[in-house]
């Protein structure tokens, strides 16, 4: 009988998101989203909500998010703190970056994330929200 390699544990596998999106790695992203997972954003600005499956994650969500930014910004995912128990993460974090407009762009976030079987299911962030829609959409 073959056995299955054991899943990352959930640490590992939030950690590996959070390289992908520093390096806008798609196919990795892609590998660490549950098929079920649901990415869950506060807020009244445009890409608040509640987001269903990678491909809803991906296009309602991430692609958005990353046409608010200089197409050769760099974006960085400074991780602060992490703490894991069991299936659960949570996650301290400062993002960089500069968006279309010029202007530098810097959020603290955090970050809750619940991981099955090597993958993401659910995560919640949370942050300035009113900073963040004054910054990438012109908003309050």
């Amino acid at each position: 009988m073959t056995s299955r390699p054991a899943a990352p544990d959930a640490k590992s596998v939030v950690l590996r998101y959070l390289q992908a999106l520093r390096e806008k790695d798609l196919t990795v992203l892609l590998e660490t989203l549950s098929p079920e997972t649901v990415f869950h954003i506060p807020g009244t600005h445009p890409v608040a909500g509640a987001w269903h499956g990678p491909a809803e994650v991906i296009e309602r969500f991430m692609v958005p998010m990353g046409e608010r930014f200089a197409p050769d910004a760099d974006y960085s995912v400074d991780v602060k703190h992490v703490i894991a128990e069991g299936d659960q993460v949570a996650v301290e974090c400062v993002s960089h970056s500069t968006t279309r407009t010029g202007a530098p762009y810097l959020i603290h976030i955090s970050a809750l994330f619940t991981v099955a079987d090597g993958r993401i299911t659910v995560m919640r962030e949370f942050f300035d929200t009113q900073y963040f829609a004054r910054t990438l959409f012109g908003t309050d």
